[in-house]
């Protein structure tokens, strides 16, 4: 009688034992007096770690019930971003300031916080249910001073506008072009001159046009859509090189703009067309409009 009690007894301790086991791997993970739930993956304590405004680099995946939401690696650029406050205690922010430079970890939160106080969506997603936890898998690859951040900014666009007029110059060689830029850069070339007035600025014009890069590559084209735009001259409705170049033009006129990319999208990247990018635009004033 007493073997069978002890075998039942032993039988349930293991029983108690192997559902704790299975209990999504939680035992493994850690917790902090703040509530911060971890799990160190790597872990290199000789590193240092990041102060609050320093510009983190991370890889990040987040999942709700393994099923994936967001994956760093799918990014066209690193991830970065200033290192604040935690939003409520245990986040990932406290989460990548308890980390040192190169360690990863998974860290669990409760997804309701996430999605209301950190990303503020006004309603919960329906996959998201009350008590799921939200898993995030980071990475701290590197970190900068908010003032070394600036600096190599800066850098980069020192090299990058140095690149740019490198293209320009490169498209002016190859196609010849010997026209003095005007003050701002502006190469423009008249190809067909038009009649009547030179377009002013609050004119409404309709302008057909062909926009390439450099390279030649076509981005866009009235002329495919086969609707010229329409726009008021001189009031920023299109790149600063436009609203200078057709303001040397009367209607009918026809001309090449060859823009430097402070007069185009300057440091930012638009569809097709990349960040620092001069523009090459064949450009035909179709009508003025008093």
């Amino acid at each position: 009688m007493k073997i069978k009690f002890l075998t039942t007894l032993l039988s349930f301790f293991f029983l108690i034992i192997a559902s704790s086991c299975q209990s999504d791997g939680q035992q493994k993970y850690k917790t902090a007096e703040s509530g911060l739930t971890y799990k160190l993956h790597e872990s290199f304590p000789e590193n240092t770690k990041p102060q609050l405004t320093d510009i983190v680099e991370i890889s990040m995946l987040y999942t709700v019930n393994d099923s994936v939401i967001f994956d760093s690696k799918k990014m066209d650029r690193e991830m970065r971003f200033p290192l604040t406050k935690p939003v409520f205690p245990g986040d990932f922010y406290e989460g990548i300031a308890f980390l040192h430079k190169g360690d990863s970890a998974s860290f669990l939160m409760p997804a309701e916080q996430v999605f209301l106080d950190i990303f503020k969506v006004k309603s919960l997603p329906p996959f998201v249910k009350e008590g799921d936890k939200m898993r995030f898998d980071i990475r701290l690859k590197n970190f900068l001073t908010a003032a070394d951040y600036e600096a190599e900014q800066r850098q980069k666009a020192m090299m990058e506008e140095q690149f740019s007029a490198e293209k320009m110059h490169k498209f002016l060689d190859k196609q010849q072009i010997t026209v003095e830029p005007t003050a701002s850069g502006l190469v423009f070339v008249m190809q067909q001159s038009g009649k009547g007035k030179v377009a002013k600025a609050g004119q409404t014009v309709k302008v057909h046009y062909t926009g390439r890069l450099t390279d030649g590559t076509v981005f866009d084209s009235s002329i495919e859509r086969g609707e010229p735009i329409e726009f008021v001259l001189g009031e920023g409705k299109v790149i600063r090189g436009w609203d200078e170049g057709i303001a040397m033009m009367k209607k009918g006129g026809k001309a090449l703009l060859v823009i430097p990319y402070d007069l185009a999208y300057g440091q930012r990247a638009v569809g097709n067309i990349p960040a620092f990018s001069p523009l090459v635009f064949d450009v035909e004033l179709v009508d003025i409009s008093k």
